[in-house]
Protein backbone atom coordinates (compact mmCIF):
# COMPACT_ATOMS: atom_id res chain seq x y z
CA UNK A 1 0.00 0.00 0.00
CA UNK A 2 2.87 2.11 0.89
CA UNK A 3 4.63 1.59 -2.59
CA UNK A 4 1.08 2.14 -4.29
CA UNK A 5 0.77 5.63 -2.41
CA UNK A 6 3.98 6.85 -3.60
CA UNK A 7 3.52 6.06 -7.14
CA UNK A 8 0.26 8.09 -6.97
CA UNK A 9 2.56 11.15 -5.39
CA UNK A 10 4.50 10.93 -8.51
CA UNK A 11 2.24 10.23 -10.85
CA UNK A 12 0.72 13.81 -9.50
CA UNK A 13 3.76 15.31 -10.46
CA UNK A 14 4.28 13.95 -13.94
CA UNK A 15 0.51 14.83 -14.56
CA UNK A 16 0.59 18.58 -13.42
CA UNK A 17 4.06 18.42 -15.59
CA UNK A 18 2.19 17.10 -18.53
CA UNK A 19 -1.02 19.89 -17.97
CA UNK A 20 1.73 22.58 -17.99
CA UNK A 21 3.13 21.71 -21.12
CA UNK A 22 -0.55 21.63 -22.86
CA UNK A 23 -1.44 24.34 -21.49
CA UNK A 24 1.87 25.96 -22.93
CA UNK A 25 1.10 23.90 -26.18
CA UNK A 26 -2.37 25.68 -26.33
CA UNK A 27 -1.17 29.59 -25.54
CA UNK A 28 1.01 28.95 -28.68
CA UNK A 29 -1.44 27.54 -30.90
CA UNK A 30 -3.76 30.11 -29.49
CA UNK A 31 -1.20 33.48 -30.13
CA UNK A 32 0.22 32.49 -33.45
CA UNK A 33 -2.49 30.34 -35.30
CA UNK A 34 -5.83 31.03 -33.02
CA UNK A 35 -7.10 28.12 -33.22
CA UNK A 36 -10.27 27.23 -32.09
CA UNK A 37 -10.64 25.15 -28.39
CA UNK A 38 -12.03 22.52 -30.10
CA UNK A 39 -9.64 22.16 -32.52
CA UNK A 40 -7.37 22.57 -29.85
CA UNK A 41 -8.65 19.54 -27.73
CA UNK A 42 -8.44 17.73 -30.90
CA UNK A 43 -4.85 18.08 -31.55
CA UNK A 44 -4.09 17.75 -27.59
CA UNK A 45 -6.10 13.98 -27.70
CA UNK A 46 -3.54 12.86 -30.80
CA UNK A 47 -0.72 13.67 -29.35
CA UNK A 48 0.96 10.48 -28.26
CA UNK A 49 2.43 12.73 -24.53
CA UNK A 50 -0.83 14.27 -23.76
CA UNK A 51 -2.68 10.52 -24.05
CA UNK A 52 -1.92 9.76 -20.89
CA UNK A 53 -4.42 12.32 -19.79
CA UNK A 54 -7.76 11.42 -20.83
CA UNK A 55 -9.37 14.52 -20.43
CA UNK A 56 -8.76 16.24 -24.20
CA UNK A 57 -10.15 12.65 -25.83
CA UNK A 58 -12.89 13.45 -23.37
CA UNK A 59 -13.56 16.75 -23.79
CA UNK A 60 -12.99 15.98 -27.99
CA UNK A 61 -15.81 13.48 -27.40
CA UNK A 62 -18.23 15.42 -25.69
CA UNK A 63 -17.71 18.50 -28.13
CA UNK A 64 -18.87 16.02 -30.77
CA UNK A 65 -22.21 15.43 -29.59
CA UNK A 66 -22.96 19.30 -29.59
CA UNK A 67 -22.48 20.90 -26.05
CA UNK A 68 -20.27 23.95 -25.53
CA UNK A 69 -17.30 23.95 -25.02
CA UNK A 70 -17.66 25.04 -21.30
CA UNK A 71 -19.58 21.95 -20.48
CA UNK A 72 -17.59 19.59 -22.17
CA UNK A 73 -14.84 20.36 -20.72
CA UNK A 74 -15.94 20.42 -17.12
CA UNK A 75 -18.07 17.21 -18.24
CA UNK A 76 -14.11 15.45 -19.34
CA UNK A 77 -12.74 16.95 -15.69
CA UNK A 78 -15.33 15.02 -13.79
CA UNK A 79 -15.06 12.12 -15.76
CA UNK A 80 -11.14 11.73 -15.61
CA UNK A 81 -11.50 12.02 -12.00
CA UNK A 82 -10.80 8.79 -11.17
CA UNK A 83 -8.24 8.20 -13.78
CA UNK A 84 -6.02 10.96 -12.59
CA UNK A 85 -3.79 11.66 -9.29
CA UNK A 86 -5.06 15.15 -8.89
CA UNK A 87 -6.63 16.80 -6.12
CA UNK A 88 -9.44 18.68 -5.96
CA UNK A 89 -7.54 21.73 -6.07
CA UNK A 90 -5.78 20.61 -9.13
CA UNK A 91 -8.81 20.07 -11.06
CA UNK A 92 -10.27 23.61 -9.60
CA UNK A 93 -7.46 25.17 -11.42
CA UNK A 94 -8.21 23.14 -14.48
CA UNK A 95 -12.04 23.59 -14.44
CA UNK A 96 -11.62 27.61 -14.37
CA UNK A 97 -9.01 27.61 -17.07
CA UNK A 98 -11.39 25.64 -19.19
CA UNK A 99 -14.23 27.63 -18.55
CA UNK A 100 -12.85 31.02 -19.89
CA UNK A 101 -10.77 29.57 -23.14
CA UNK A 102 -12.30 30.33 -26.09
CA UNK A 103 -14.64 33.07 -24.68
CA UNK A 104 -12.05 36.19 -24.92
CA UNK A 105 -10.04 37.55 -27.53
CA UNK A 106 -6.25 36.51 -28.45
CA UNK A 107 -4.82 38.46 -25.74
CA UNK A 108 -7.23 37.22 -23.23
CA UNK A 109 -6.90 33.68 -24.15
CA UNK A 110 -2.74 33.77 -24.10
CA UNK A 111 -3.36 35.82 -20.05
CA UNK A 112 -6.00 32.67 -19.33
CA UNK A 113 -2.99 30.01 -20.54
CA UNK A 114 -0.13 32.37 -18.72
CA UNK A 115 -2.54 32.30 -14.93
CA UNK A 116 -3.43 28.86 -15.44
CA UNK A 117 0.34 28.09 -15.98
CA UNK A 118 1.45 29.75 -12.91
CA UNK A 119 -1.12 28.15 -11.03
CA UNK A 120 -0.14 24.79 -12.00
CA UNK A 121 3.43 25.66 -11.14
CA UNK A 122 2.23 26.53 -7.66
CA UNK A 123 0.66 23.14 -7.95
CA UNK A 124 3.32 21.46 -8.87
CA UNK A 125 5.92 22.73 -6.14
CA UNK A 126 3.55 21.02 -3.50
CA UNK A 127 3.25 18.01 -5.06
CA UNK A 128 7.09 18.16 -5.94
CA UNK A 129 7.33 18.67 -2.13
CA UNK A 130 4.59 16.00 -0.93
CA UNK A 131 6.64 13.61 -2.89
CA UNK A 132 9.47 14.41 -1.56
CA UNK A 133 8.20 14.75 2.20
CA UNK A 134 5.70 12.19 2.18
CA UNK A 135 7.07 9.31 -0.34
CA UNK A 136 9.29 7.85 1.73
CA UNK A 137 6.98 7.85 4.58
CA UNK A 138 4.67 5.78 3.11
CA UNK A 139 7.28 3.44 1.74
CA UNK A 140 9.00 2.91 5.28
CA UNK A 141 5.45 2.44 6.50
CA UNK A 142 4.63 -0.27 3.95
CA UNK A 143 7.59 -2.15 4.32
CA UNK A 144 7.37 -1.73 8.09
CA UNK A 145 3.89 -2.98 7.87
CA UNK A 146 4.50 -6.05 5.63
CA UNK A 147 7.32 -7.09 8.22
CA UNK A 148 5.14 -6.64 10.95
CA UNK A 149 2.37 -9.10 9.40
CA UNK A 150 5.38 -11.49 7.80
CA UNK A 151 6.28 -11.83 12.03
CA UNK A 152 3.13 -12.49 13.05
CA UNK A 153 2.52 -15.35 10.46
CA UNK A 154 5.36 -16.73 10.94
Amino acid sequence: MGVFKTGGLSRRVRQLEAFIAAVDYISTEIRYCAAPAEVLMSRLASLKEYSSLRVFAACTEKLASAVSFREAWASAIAEAKDSLDLDYDDREVLLRFGSVLGTTDIEGQTANCEHCRELLKQRLSGAVEDRRRHGRMYTSLGVLCGVFIATVLI
